[in-house]
């Protein structure tokens, strides 16, 4: 692929080949620029996070799959942008690995919008998106169930 800006990348539907390579830079403060690079591959990759039991979110889950193995009931929190600021945008996926019911909980002051106030994933396998619209407000779309 052909060097071009990011500003000039207009077709959102182009494909991102596993080749491209991005680079971010930003100024040393003498001169110079660190550099990360980043190939296209990179970017599409989602990482995995899976947990056994009841889980609070953490900043290092924006942009991940965060599966629930669990045999029971389990709760995934959302916690509120004073203990986890996530940007406005950010999107966690969710999934119930395990056979006991996800329940996703909004933490004190945090706002959840689903369909029909739905907050459980529906059965095992079942997925699910979170994605921050807000400061503390956050919405649950998916495979969901009361």
């Amino acid at each position: 692929m052909a060097e071009v800006k990011i500003s000039e990348l207009t077709n959102k539907g182009t494909f991102l080949e596993d080749t491209d390579l991005f680079i971010i830079s930003k100024s040393d403060g003498s001169g110079g620029y660190d550099s990360k690079y980043l190939t296209g591959t990179e970017l599409r990759q989602i990482e995995l996070n899976k947990e056994g039991t009841s889980y609070t979110l953490v900043l290092a889950d924006a942009n991940r799959l965060v599966e629930m193995e669990d045999g029971s009931a389990n709760n995934l929190t959302i916690p509120p942008n004073s203990s986890v600021a996530y940007p406005v945008g950010t999107q966690i996926l969710i999934s119930q690995l395990g056979a006991g019911q996800t329940t996703v909980v909004a933490g004190s002051g945090v706002t959840l919008r689903s369909s029909g106030g739905k907050t459980k994933l529906a059965a095992q396998y079942s997925m699910g998106s979170l994605i921050k619209r807000g400061l503390d407000e956050w919405y649950l779309a998916g495979d969901i169930t009361t």
